[in-house]
């Protein structure tokens, strides 16, 4: 059996770019996201099995040919030609339809996973093209750490920071699906400030905590706002806290605050009156 951790991210901003109306990815959109890992994780097991089978604790997860980690599974034996079936046992820690890649994280892992088990030796790049047949979110994981990615038109830049991040997750009981927050874009609104590329990379790499927090932006939450009217009442109630700043993961629901040591996002969390979680920059 192979055990692997699956550490998940949040993005620390997201512009909505454009939709592309041309090409491979026609239909996608153009984004500028900063990622920024965290150790929140699922974890999976996996060992060969007389038939594929899959296991998980939160009853959200699909245990059929839509789960991702068999995606992956069938993606690699039908390039590298194996036949072998597997059982896959997954710990869920990371809210699903939270905004927070979990299944994305989960399909990186499994592809390493894979490559372990059946001694593949895969290339970084390899595992980039692999993963990104599987979803847009998904590249990073191999990147890791902090990046800037524009998913469907394939930027992905490692983003060279030391700053250490502790935030509170407000997960307010629903999900939000990804279909759902683009189906209502307004694109009258988005992709205005890139405050992307303008200011947080540089603030990443070369200011303070204080700084990057001001930077906090997702153009997801002026549609999803709208729709949830809770997440907004979140944010308002994390910065009443006492965070330095708040806002959305991805497409949502979690929301986040983040603080400068472990006492203040407890301090936090206490005060919320919703589920939360405590995680912190992967170091």
């Amino acid at each position: 059996m192979i055990t692997k951790t699956s550490p998940t991210r949040l993005t620390l901003a997201l512009d909505i770019v454009r939709r592309l109306e041309s090409g491979p990815f026609c239909g996608y959109h153009e984004l500028g996201i900063i990622k920024h890992q965290v150790t929140l994780a699922d974890t999976l097991h996996v060992e060969p099995y007389r038939c594929d089978q899959i296991e998980c604790d939160n009853p959200l997860v699909p245990l059929d040919n839509s789960n991702i980690c068999l995606k992956a599974c069938e993606l690699v034996r039908k390039q590298f030609d194996i036949d072998e079936p597997l059982k896959i046992v997954i710990e869920k820690r990371i809210p699903v339809m939270g905004g927070m890649a979990g299944g994305s994280a989960n399909a990186a892992a499994m592809l390493k996973v894979l490559n372990e088990l059946w001694k593949l030796n895969l290339t970084h790049e390899q595992f980039c093209a692999l993963g990104r047949q599987l979803g847009m979110d998904v590249p990073f994981f191999f990147t890791g750490k902090t990046a800037f990615d524009s998913e469907a038109t394939g930027i992905l830049e490692p983003v060279d920071t030391k700053l250490k991040f502790y935030f509170v997750l407000a997960l307010p009981g629903f999900g939000v699906s990804t279909k759902d927050a683009y189906g209502s874009l307004d694109y009258s609104r988005v992709g205005k400030s890139i405050l992307v590329t303008n200011n947080l990379k540089s603030v990443l790499e070369q200011g303070s905590i204080e700084e990057a927090a001001r930077c906090v932006h997702n153009d997801f939450e002026i549609s999803v706002f709208k729709r949830f009217p809770k997440l907004e009442e979140i944010r308002a109630a994390l910065i009443k806290a006492g965070c330095i700043a708040a806002g959305m993961s991805g497409s949502g629901s979690t929301m986040y605050g983040i603080t400068a040591d472990y006492a203040h996002a407890e301090k936090a969390a206490d005060s919320l009156d919703c589920r939360t979680l405590i995680t912190e920059t992967l170091s």
